[in-house]
């Protein structure tokens, strides 16, 4: 694929090769874990740092492939942590105030 195309449909190979890596590290460490649920990590950590590398950049000062890695490192528990809170998520105004 050309980078053109990458650029195009939203993918940047830098980040994605960080979030990857971290995603093979994050698999690695964890216990008891299935084959599908590593696969998952490592996919998981890529896409991540593939739309989240700048953020964390721009919030922690890391540079870019410690930026990526470190998204990919997080990502299965940061985004368990996301869906949580967009369950628990109601519009409108806060009651409890």
């Amino acid at each position: 694929m050309s980078d053109g195309l990458l650029h195009e449909i939203g993918v940047r190979l830098n980040d994605l090769v960080g979030g990857f890596a971290g995603g093979v590290v994050s698999a690695v460490v964890m216990r008891n874990t299935s084959p599908w649920q590593a696969v998952g990590t490592v996919l998981v950590g890529a896409l991540s740092a593939n739309y989240l590398a700048d953020f964390a950049r721009n919030y922690t000062g890391l540079s870019a492939g410690a930026g990526a890695f470190i998204v990919g490192l997080t990502a299965m528990v940061t985004m368990n942590g996301v869906i949580e809170a967009a369950k628990r998520w109601k519009p409108g105004p806060r009651t409890d105030a």
